[in-house]
C-alpha cells in the first residue's frame, strides 16, 4: 500500500493513491500543475453571445464574489461524497501508450481520500483485491473515528493545514489578478445549454509568499467560464506564465506554459465539481527533468457522507459473501 501525505514539493510528481491532503483533488492549483498532468484537446470554440453588454467593473466584482462563495460551498461539500476516476497518464504528450491507465473509485475518509482500485489497463482487477482494498478504507474510517488512533491527530493537522491553504488560495482569487470580461459564450452541453460568461484573470505582477497554492495563483493566467447568476464555474483553462521555483530552485521547478483544464458538473444544488481535469507540465524535479500528461475523468458523483455515514456502507458491501467488483 503506498501512503501519502498529499502534495509533493517537487516540480513533477505522481499523485498517490491515497491522498491525505485536501479533499480537492480537483481544483487546479497546487493538484493540478504539482502532480503533474495532460493538456486534453481543448473543445471547440462555444458560439459567442453578440448582444450581451459589458458588465460593469461592479458588476464584474459581484461575479468573482459568487464564484468564490460557490468555490468554497463545493470544497466543504466534496469531502462528503464518492465517485469514479478514470486516470490516464504518460510521459510525454506524444506517447502512444500510457504508463498509468487505471480506474478508481474515490471515497473521502475525512482527512482526504483513498482510491480502490477497479480496474488496470482496461482490465477489471479481482473480486479479492477488491475485497482487499474495501478492507483498508474500513481501517482508515476506522481511525477517523478513534480520538485514541495516534497517527490520526497528524492527519488531522495536516488535513486543516492544506484544506486552510486552499481555501485562503480561493480567498486570493480576490486580490491576486486583474479581472477582464471576454463576452458570454453558448454552452454546447446539449443536457444542460446555458449562457456563459467568459473572464480573463491575468496575474498581478510581483511576487507572491505562502503556499505553494498561492505561489501558482501568482504565477498562472486563468479563462473561466461562470454562470453569472451563480457564480458556478464551468470550465477553467489555466497557464503557468512563469517558472516556479521550489525550494530556491534545489529541490524543483515546473516551467512556464504549463497547461491545466478544467470542466465542472452540478453534482447537487449549487455544488459543482470536476468532471473532467488534464495538464501537461514539465520540469525540473532535483536533477533530473521530468514531462508528464494527466488526464482524469470523474463521474457517478453520490454523496455517502462523512467516516460516521460511509463505514457502515462499506461494512454491508464487506459482509456480501458474493461481492462483486462495480464495473469500471
Amino acid at each position: 500500500m503506498h501512503r501519502s501525505s498529499g502534495q509533493q514539493d517537487g516540480a513533477v510528481e505522481a499523485c498517490p493513491r491515497r491522498a491525505r491532503g485536501a479533499a480537492r483533488v480537483s481544483v487546479w492549483m497546487a493538484l493540478a500543475l504539482i502532480c503533474a498532468a495532460p493538456l486534453a484537446a481543448q473543445q471547440a470554440a462555444a458560439p459567442a453571445v453578440a448582444s450581451a453588454p459589458a458588465p460593469t467593473a461592479e458588476e464584474l466584482r459581484r461575479i468573482l464574489e459568487r464564484t468564490i462563495e460557490t468555490m468554497h460551498r463545493s470544497d466543504a461539500a466534496e469531502a462528503e461524497y464518492a465517485r469514479t476516476e478514470h486516470w490516464v497518464e504518460r510521459k510525454r504528450a506524444a506517447d502512444a501508450d500510457p504508463v498509468l491507465d487505471r480506474v478508481y473509485r474515490v471515497y473521502p475518509t475525512g482527512t482526504g481520500t483513498l482510491k480502490v482500485v477497479l480496474a488496470e489497463s482496461g482490465t477489471q482487477v479481482t473480486a479479492e483485491k477488491y475485497r482487499e482494498e474495501l478492507r483498508e478504507l474500513e481501517q482508515d474510517l476506522l481511525w477517523a473515528l478513534d480520538p485514541e488512533e495516534e497517527r490520526q491527530h497528524a492527519r488531522v493537522v495536516k488535513w486543516k493545514k492544506r484544506t486552510g491553504e486552499r481555501y485562503r488560495a480561493v480567498e486570493g482569487f480576490r486580490d491576486a489578478y486583474e479581472l477582464s470580461w471576454l463576452g458570454t459564450e453558448r454552452d454546447t452541453n446539449p443536457s444542460a445549454p446555458r449562457t456563459l460568461t467568459k473572464l480573463l484573470l491575468d496575474p498581478k505582477p510581483g511576487p507572491a509568499s505562502g503556499s505553494i497554492a498561492t505561489e501558482l495563483l501568482a504565477a498562472s493566467r486563468l479563462t473561466m467560464w461562470v454562470e453569472a447568476e451563480t457564480g458556478a464555474m464551468v470550465r477553467l483553462d489555466a497557464e503557468l506564465v512563469r517558472d516556479l521555483s521550489f525550494g530556491g530552485g534545489l529541490l524543483g521547478k515546473i516551467d512556464k506554459g504549463g497547461h491545466v483544464h478544467i470542466e465542472q458538473t452540478q453534482v447537487a444544488p449549487g455544488i459543482w465539481l470536476p468532471r473532467v481535469t488534464s495538464s501537461q507540465v514539465q520540469g525540473r524535479k532535483l536533477l533530473t527533468h521530468e514531462e508528464s500528461v494527466r488526464t482524469v475523468e470523474a463521474r457517478d458523483y453520490r454523496r455517502v457522507g462523512a467516516p460516521a455515514e460511509l463505514l457502515p456502507q462499506v461494512r454491508r458491501e464487506l459482509s456480501n459473501a458474493n461481492l462483486q467488483v462495480p464495473a469500471p
